[in-house]
């Protein structure tokens, strides 16, 4: 809405881009819509360790192994 009425005043895009830290095509598509922007979340995304991640569990249970020897141990499973 702000920066709708700084359109009407007269504000570049480029000038209210500079003002509210974003690019200037996205000042323009806020000062020329009608409503205000709604935004959603998206899903979170499955991760590579996913599949892994019981096993990361167990080991970290036992000892309090470094993300570098975790990766160690995940590459030797994945050589066998």
């Amino acid at each position: 809405m702000e920066i709708r009425n700084e359109r009407k005043k007269g504000l570049s895009y480029t000038e209210m881009a500079r003002k509210h830290h974003i690019d200037p095509r996205t000042a323009k598509k806020y000062a020329e819509s009608d409503s205000k922007p709604v935004y959603t979340l998206t899903a979170p995304k499955p991760s590579r360790l996913d599949p892994h991640k019981h096993l990361i569990d167990m080991w970290l249970e036992e000892t309090p192994y470094s993300a570098v020897r975790i990766h160690e141990k995940l590459m030797e499973r994945n050589r066998r």
